[in-house]
Parts: C-alpha cells; sequence; structure tokens
C-alpha cells in the first residue's frame, strides 16, 4: 500500500467517475505552461501503461485540466517528460539534472480541488509500467517550485484528495493509438545512430496535432462552458454528497436515541422487578417475624402450663397422702 494523490476523471459511456493517479506536474519556462500527467491503470500490451498529459487552465478564477491545444506546448511537454523519465529511470534528481535539454521545474499541487475532467480531451501517450511508480515516487521527492501565472494561465495551489490505493494493476483497455515512447529512451542513452524515440513519436502524432491546432479556436469556447459545466455539476455533486452524509450521521444518531430509550425502558423495567422482589422480601421478613413472635408466645403459654401443671401434680400428690392417713386412722 502508498499514499497515492489522484483526480476524479469522467470517461465517456462510465455511469460514475473514475481516480487517476496522479504522476506529477511541472511548468515549462519556454511556453509558460503547466501541465499534470496522470494514470488510469490501463495497460495497452505487456510490461507497458498508458498515461496523460493535460494543461492546466484558468476560467472564472476556477481552474480545470484541459486538453494541449498548441502543438509548440504538446512538444514541450512531450520533451520534458521524457526527461522525467530518464531521470526517474536513472534514479536521478530531473530538476537538479545535468543541462536540461529544456528548462523545467516540478509544480507544488496542494491547496484546491480540481473538477471532473475528461480523459477523452487530453492527450495520452505509453511508458513502460515500471517507470510509473518511479516517476511518482521522483514527483513526490523532487523540489518543488510555484507553478507558471500568465495571463493566458495562472495556476494556483491545487489540493487532491489523497487515499489509501494499491500500485496500479494491469488493465487490457485501449481505445486510441497514442504515441509511444520507446524502451531506449528510459533504459539507456540512445545511440548516435538510432533514430531517437521521441522522433517516431512526433511522426506518429503530427496528423492529430495539425486538427487539433486548426480546430482548437472553434472548440475553445465549447471546452470553457463544458469545464463550467463540470464545476457546477462538481459542486452539486459535492453538496450531495454533503447532504447525504449528513442524512447518514441524522438517521445514526435517531437510531443510537431509540437504542438508548429501549435499554433505559429495559432498566426501568428491571428496576421496578427488583423493587417489587425487595418488597416481597420484606413482606416475608415480616411474616417471619410475626410467626417466630407467635410460637415464642406459645412457648411461653406451654412452659406455664407446665409450671401449672406440676404444681397441681404436688398439691393432689399431698392431698392423697392426706387421704391415705385418713383413712389409716379410721381403720
Amino acid at each position: 500500500m502508498m499514499l497515492l494523490r489522484t483526480l476524479v476523471l469522467e470517461r465517456s459511456g462510465a455511469d460514475a467517475p473514475v481516480n487517476g493517479a496522479l504522476l506529477c506536474g511541472f511548468a515549462v519556462d519556454q511556453t509558460g505552461s503547466n501541465f499534470l500527467v496522470y494514470s488510469l491503470d490501463e495497460e495497452t500490451e505487456p510490461g507497458h501503461s498508458r498515461v496523460y498529459i493535460a494543461v492546466l487552465r484558468k476560467k472564472l478564477e476556477r481552474y480545470f485540466l484541459a486538453g494541449v491545444d498548441s502543438k509548440e506546448d504538446l512538444q514541450a511537454a512531450m520533451q520534458v517528460f521524457k526527461q522525467i523519465l530518464v531521470a526517474a529511470a536513472s534514479g536521478t534528481k530531473a530538476s537538479a539534472g545535468a543541462d536540461p535539454q529544456v528548462p523545467f521545474h516540478f509544480i507544488d499541487l496542494k491547496g484546491c480541488r480540481l473538477p471532473p475532467a475528461r480523459p477523452e480531451d487530453h492527450h495520452s501517450l505509453i511508458i513502460k509500467k515500471a517507470l510509473v511508480m518511479k516517476v511518482i515516487t521522483l514527483g513526490m521527492s523532487a523540489p518543488t517550485l510555484p507553478p507558471i501565472e500568465s495571463n493566458a494561465v495562472i495556476v494556483p495551489s491545487i489540493r487532491f484528495s489523497s487515499q489509501m490505493v494499491t500500485p496500479p494493476r494491469s488493465s487490457s483497455s485501449s481505445k486510441a493509438a497514442p504515441a509511444l515512447l520507446d524502451d531506449g529512451a528510459v533504459d539507456e542513452p540512445p545511440k548516435p545512430l538510432a533514430e531517437p524515440p521521441e522522433v517516431m513519436a512526433e511522426a506518429r502524432m503530427a496528423p492529430a496535432l495539425l486538427e487539433q491546432s486548426e480546430a482548437s479556436p472553434a472548440r475553445l469556447p465549447a471546452r470553457t462552458e463544458h469545464a463550467s459545466l463540470l464545476e457546477m455539476d462538481s459542486t452539486l455533486t459535492n453538496l450531495a454528497k454533503v447532504a447525504q452524509e449528513l442524512a447518514q450521521k441524522k438517521s445514526a444518531l435517531l437510531e443510537q436515541e431509540a437504542m438508548l430509550e429501549q435499554w433505559q425502558v429495559r432498566l426501568q423495567h428491571q428496576q421496578s422487578q427488583v423493587e417489587e422482589r425487595s418488597h416481597e422480601l420484606e413482606q416475608r421478613h415480616a411474616q417471619l417475624q410475626r410467626q417466630e413472635s407467635e410460637v415464642r408466645q406459645r412457648t411461653e403459654r406451654l412452659a406455664t402450663m407446665r409450671s401449672q401443671l406440676s404444681g397441681m401434680r404436688q398439691h393432689l400428690q399431698g392431698a392423697l397422702l392426706e387421704l391415705d392417713q385418713v383413712l389409716d386412722g379410721q381403720e
């Protein structure tokens, strides 16, 4: 078990939101943008996992995740994430590495909550599954700086919900063909004669980037409106959860009060039974005392009668002696 920072996400066709594990957050000075990288625990092929890169945007003083609209921003984010992967694989500090190709720094992600986002709007790529936990560990241990703030993108401190979750498990779901970072990019330095993995990745994602950059101006209002709706939906969902929790607590208190009342009734009933038994014992004790007194009186009467009988016997014996003497004198 390990403590992971998570994001709430909404997938198309899913009834309930899902949690995504945050790998890291970083700011790129070259483009003045801030990015988050997260995973939904999706295993596309044995030993590889899909991760998502999203940009942080601001709407009406609230912050949300959005897709990377600029090709330049996406290429810079991909290059920085590749540097992070190399640092995670080698166990070095990415922010303190030897002359990184694209300057960046990890950002501190604490303070606020983000509304649910859609993974379908974010760029995805495939990395080695073993690097997921290494990137998470690097992002937690590396020094952080405040995010880059500008008129276009202002990123505050972000409070992510923390919960105990198990390390990422394998998943077989796979929909789109994302950009693929070659294994050699993270396990060992690229050979001079070999084609760099990022060139292959850029070649695969170039058509999608061109279509995305052309359609981005028309999609911005829809995305901002969608983000506002998501924010309102998240607020209503949180309020509903709070109301449900309060109702459950109230129900639990009412049940406890009912149980206490039942216990009080039982105690009163038992107390009344004890008082009745005590009263019965007192009555029996008084009855025994009366009987004892009657027996004592009878004993005294019997003793008196015995003494009287003894006196009468002596008197009768004296009378008989006198009678015998009288009879003897007459003879």
